[in-house]
């Protein structure tokens, strides 16, 4: 028996000790037409009320919804996508988890509806979460300039925009990535200001290195198009693959004790999302930072692994 869409919504609903439910994503997949209304209520209400999509039952709904949206190229998802993430604090990481640095800005590229304005402004406003701004909104622009929704040039004269005045000189992820994509995306015109940004201390070194940004702006830019800069197509081989879904234990037992062999027979608990704290040895490190030890990698890669 069919469900009623209603309560297929309500089938991923997230429960801490339950596996992806594929299944259910697959027959939303199989339903399109009569879900996306529903889908796009999620962000809605969302906007409506943060707190309840932020814990309980409904945790994981904006992230299933942005992603299943993308898949099905629903342009009337981009401005209250873009809404959620201009929310103040910590409340975009809240509803989306790691997704906003991992996908969101392929997510935004995917339900695009033609009108930049709304990223230029969210990208702009300081109150704003910075990784919205940044990993978000930023770069989604090398998606929608390699799958041919933006011409180069007009996304070359915004970045000079924010160089020249549009973004506030303060160090924040908004600069790093900001002028790493100058690189990514052969803009060699504006390594004028990539430089003074950098001898102004408002990038991180350690997140991508000026000689690097240099090399990748004169070659006329760095990767292979849409094959880096994809837009989404299959949600479920994305979604299935993250560590909160893994019900494995943290370690397979071999030669030890009987009370080694309990404390590594222990279910790892996990959080909706991976989220990984910084140890207390780097207090403020953030896990898509570049790690501290200075080995290039990002800190969740390395330290903070």
């Amino acid at each position: 028996m069919t469900s009623d869409p209603s309560e297929l919504l309500d089938r991923l609903n997230y429960i801490p000790t339950d596996s992806f439910p594929k299944g259910a994503i697959q027959e939303v997949i199989a339903r399109k037409e009569e879900m996306i209304p529903l889908l796009l209520g999620v962000l809605e209400s969302a906007l409506a009320d943060p707190k309840g999509f932020s814990v309980g039952p409904k945790l994981m709904h904006c992230t299933y919804a942005a992603f299943l949206l993308a898949q099905f190229r629903e342009t009337r998802a981009y401005r209250p996508l873009i809404a959620l993430l201009n929310l103040e604090e910590n409340i975009p990481s809240d509803l989306f988890g790691d997704s906003i640095v991992e996908g969101m800005s392929n997510i935004i590229a995917s339900v695009y509806d033609g009108d930049d304005q709304p990223l230029r402004k969210l990208i702009e406003n300081t109150s704003a979460n910075e990784f919205s701004r940044a990993s978000a909104a930023l770069k989604a622009y090398p998606a929608l300039v390699h799958n041919g929704m933006l011409p180069r040039e007009s996304v070359e004269d915004y970045f000079r925009e924010l160089f020249e005045g549009k973004l506030e000189r303060n160090f924040d992820h908004v600069w790093n990535n900001l002028c790493s994509l100058c690189g990514d995306l052969g803009f060699a015109s504006l390594l004028p200001h990539v430089r003074k940004a950098f001898k102004e201390g408002l990038c991180d070194m350690f997140f991508d290195n000026l000689a690097h940004i240099e090399r990748r702006a004169k070659a006329g830019g760095n990767g292979d198009g849409p094959n880096d800069w994809p837009l989404v197509d299959d949600a479920v081989s994305i979604m299935e693959r993250w560590v909160c879904f893994d019900q494995k234990p943290a370690h397979q037992p071999t030669n030890h004790t009987q009370n080694d062999l309990s404390n590594l027979l222990e279910t790892r608990e996990f959080s909706p999302r991976p989220t990984v704290p910084p140890p207390v040895k780097y207090p403020g490190v953030k896990r898509n930072d570049p790690c501290p030890c200075a080995s290039g990698r990002k800190f969740k890669k390395c330290c903070g692994g």
